[in-house]
């Protein structure tokens, strides 16, 4: 069967495009520190506050930038933080959060936690007057979660999608065959997902095979479930990973299996996230493309919110970070489809088109006097 790819085409034409535009209209550095200034509130005393960070896994190179985000954030402002690892158990979420509020914490701000194994702490919290924020990874949306700030999943695989569906021809399979590792248990991973099923439609592509990450053992797992499926499905012609750490291992385990050769002569290799260790697998050569976005931007947006609250008796916006160009004057949700030709220097992450982290600095400095 063909593979109808046009439309596909089309839109990583646009993605690329809107991406060029994005780097494009990139601030300078004294610009965007003069945007932060601009964008600061009447100066105004900052009261001392403890933030309660509660981490999905920190084994998740992109679940610690997201949490080390909020810390460093909340660092400059002078406030002191709290950090509590679940290591993706439901059970540890729960006690993290009664540790939390046990401690008399200020807010609590949380790495892609599910409302559902939290409820009873939410609701305390609640009670309590403690604001409760989830940052990087959208979560089920709950009526007890002050505010959420979270890219749109699909802004991100949109991107992956398209590369994907233009590249897979390159096989001569006119049935062509995936296999993806998701996470969705997760709000997130599901999101992902759901859109690849909903991009795969009409296309002549099958999915012959969906793991579930294990959230607790992520990269013993990892590895089982891809030898699993590259040994069910020697012929695969790609793999994809919706959850950011099966990328790299996906890549190691095609290399020994196809003696460390390119595309098309192995699968495909497509996944999520610029953690370093992805980017490194995309410079050896054994993952093609990964979709990426600054999911720390969220955290420095979930911490200015939260000084607005604690400064200025101001109530958290809940679309800061989705609607950044309006509320702040900068984009904060940039996507960006990285290949061996557009990695960043080696050991750096991909950089977004506007320092975000300069800009709430800035604007810090600028309203509450911290940070000089």
């Amino acid at each position: 069967m063909a593979i109808d790819i046009s439309t596909k085409r089309l839109r990583l034409a646009c993605g690329a495009a809107l991406l060029a535009l994005a780097t494009t209209g990139a601030h300078a550095q004294s610009d965007v520190k003069a945007l932060g200034a601009n964008a600061a509130g009447p100066a105004v005393d900052l009261p001392a506050k403890t933030i309660g960070v509660l981490q999905l896994n920190a084994q998740a190179e992109v679940a610690f930038r997201i949490a080390e985000g909020a810390r460093q954030a909340a660092t400059h402002l002078g406030w002191k933080t709290v950090t509590c690892d679940s290591l993706g158990d439901p059970r540890r979420m729960a006690s993290c959060a009664d540790s939390f509020l046990a401690q008399g914490v200020d807010a609590i701000v949380t790495v892609a936690i599910e409302p559902g194994p939290v409820t009873a702490q939410l609701r305390r919290a609640r009670e309590a007057g403690v604001p409760w924020v989830t940052m990087g990874g959208g979560t089920t949306p709950s009526e007890l979660v002050t505010a959420q700030y979270a890219p749109l999943e699909t802004e991100m695989s949109d991107l992956l999608h398209a590369y994907l569906l233009d590249r897979l021809p390159e096989r001569d399979d006119p049935d062509p065959e995936i296999a993806i590792s998701t996470f969705s248990q997760v709000w997130a991973g599901k999101q992902r997902s759901d859109d690849l099923y909903a991009d795969l439609e009409g296309t002549g592509v099958t999915v012959v095979d969906e793991h579930v990450s294990d959230l607790a053992n992520q990269i013993a797992d990892a590895r089982q479930s891809v030898t699993s499926q590259l040994t069910a499905y020697p012929e695969v012609d790609a793999l994809l990973g919706t959850a950011n750490y099966t990328v790299p291992v996906m890549g190691q385990l095609v290399a020994q299996r196809f003696g460390g050769a390119d595309y098309p002569e192995r699968p495909l290799i497509v996944g999520y996230l610029d953690d370093l260790v992805n980017l490194e697998a995309v410079r050896r050569g054994q993952v093609d493309a990964i979709a990426t976005m600054r999911l720390d931007a969220p955290s420095y947006v979930a911490i200015d919110q939260l000084a607005q609250h604690f400064a200025r008796g101001h109530e958290l916006d809940p679309d800061a970070y989705l609607s950044g160009k309006e509320v702040y004057g900068i984009d904060l949700t940039e996507a960006a489809l990285i290949t061996r030709d557009k990695l960043p220097p080696e050991g750096a992450y991909v950089q977004p088109a506007d320092d975000f982290v300069a800009f709430f600095e800035a604007k810090w400095n600028a309203e509450f006097g911290v940070g000089g």
